[in-house]
């Protein structure tokens, strides 16, 4: 009983610590793409006046479609932001530059088209307005 509570317990301490390793490297990722300049197409999108969201995601995927979008439609109404839409498959140098590894993802980039939070899946409304608020737009 006493081996398997822990192992138990190495198995949570080993998660815990490739999930905090994880989280570190995501800060550390975009600090780096912070002082980096913006691919040319993604600088041509953002107007410098406001800030932007870009939204990664594919032609086949149903997530995107029925549980993203309706979320970014629904920020659209409450916050001031460009939402852009792009397609991880035909836009492959930007969704490389930004670690797009999954679909849906949305990158918040502040007015000067830096990087402010990269999230992965499906993103609530509740988290998305955070950030957004967090750069000082309401």
């Amino acid at each position: 009983m006493a081996e398997r509570l822990l192992i138990l317990t190495l198995g949570i301490v080993l998660a815990l610590a490739a999930w905090a390793a994880w989280r570190f490297w995501q800060r550390r990722r975009l600090r780096t793409l912070a002082v980096t300049t913006a691919p040319p197409e993604v600088i041509r999108l953002v107007d410098g006046q406001r800030p932007a969201l870009l939204y990664f995601t594919t032609a086949d995927c149903a997530q995107c479609r029925l549980q993203q979008a309706p979320i970014l439609t629904q920020l659209a109404a409450k916050v001031n932001i460009a939402i852009h839409k792009l397609d991880a498959v035909e836009q492959e140098a930007t969704a490389r530059f930004y670690g797009i590894m999954t679909v849906p993802t949305t990158v918040v980039l502040d007015a000067q088209a830096r990087p402010v939070a990269v999230n992965h899946g499906v993103t609530p409304l509740q988290r998305l307005q955070a950030q957004i608020e967090a750069i000082g737009v309401r």
